[in-house]
């Protein structure tokens, strides 16, 4: 493959750089950043591709369908850019595109549908020339993200990846939550997203009803059915607790399920069903910070989100 693509490069298939780029070496890092990459903008956590040497990068992963860039450092100030001649360009469509670099460059990739990718970056041997292909592998792996005064989210746009909650164990679409509410926030504590976009271009899970337009206040031991929508002029509602009944603190597990629509708020000291000591704690899943499913016994190095089977996830770095 990677001959083929080389042989086209040479015979001009290639979408030659910029002139400012034709002496630029071959990156030693490549990392993707924008609305469609699970970093979103936050450059700290722009999602570094494989090297997989020779050249080529690669990534196999969630995007969103929205802006994308390619950037060779995770800094704004030093880092060049590989994007589209003309911005806009389908992400799916690179190969057909002339794609220029540079630091500063604000053009942008665009991510047609959301979902599963592979991608790859090919570079020359001398970095003067570079092919990006890009196919569209499946929808996404299940998550949801969480907005709120419990999460400190509030722009469904802007939540990077470490806020995702991946489902429970032996499940694909229950969702546990564990979380700190305080009081003064006007019980504006929680609600979830089905994935960080513009508000007008993701499923947001909601309460049916609410108590005075736009909280509906709960209690522990509370099972509720939700409402999802999708830009549907009222998404401002939010579940949450009174001042009295979250003073200090109140630790909390929601437990969202989207096979019956319904959420549990249980005492998130308790778990869901019983205490699960770290003893008795077992790994159910490790998603990569695109969102996939991985391995757990042939990892990479790099950091990874471990699913564990009360429920709880973390980051973990290998």
């Amino acid at each position: 493959m990677k001959q083929n693509l080389l042989k086209a490069m040479a015979f001009g298939g290639a979408m030659l750089l910029s002139a400012s780029a034709l002496s630029a070496a071959v990156p030693e890092h490549l990392y993707m950043v924008g609305e469609a990459s699970p970093s979103l903008w936050h450059i700290d956590l722009a999602i570094e591709m494989t090297n997989e040497g020779e050249g080529v990068f690669s990534y196999h992963g969630n995007l969103y369908n929205q802006n994308l860039q390619f950037i060779d450092a995770r800094d704004w100030e030093t880092g060049v850019r590989y994007v589209p001649e003309v911005s806009g360009s389908w992400l799916i469509k690179a190969d057909e595109a002339t794609i220029i670099s540079g630091v500063g460059n604000e053009n942008r990739w665009w991510v047609t549908d959301p979902g599963t990718y592979d991608v790859k970056v090919y570079f020359s041997e001398d970095g003067s020339s570079v092919m990006i292909t890009a196919a569209y592998a499946g929808e996404m792996d299940p998550f949801v993200v969480p907005l709120g005064a419990a999460s400190g989210q509030w722009d469904s746009s802007c939540v990077p990846y470490p806020y995702n909650i991946y489902p429970q164990e032996g499940t694909d679409d229950v969702f546990v939550y564990d979380c700190t509410v305080k009081p003064g926030a006007d019980g504006k504590h929680i609600k979830f997203i089905s994935y960080p976009s513009n508000f007008w271009e993701t499923w947001f899970y909601m309460p049916a009803e609410t108590d005075n337009g736009t909280v509906k206040y709960v209690k522990i031991g509370d099972k509720l059915k939700i409402r999802r929508a999708w830009n549907d002029g009222n998404l401002d509602t939010f579940w949450g607790f009174k001042d009295e009944d979250c003073t200090p603190e109140l630790k909390v597990r929601a437990i969202l399920n989207l096979g019956d629509d319904t959420i549990e708020f249980v005492d998130g000291n308790a778990g869901v069903d019983t205490v699960i000591s770290d003893e008795e704690r077992s790994i159910v899943a490790v998603y990569n910070l695109a969102g996939v499913k991985v391995d757990g016994n042939n990892l990479d190095k790099g950091i990874y989100i471990v699913s564990y089977s009360d429920g709880t996830s973390e980051k973990v770095m290998k």
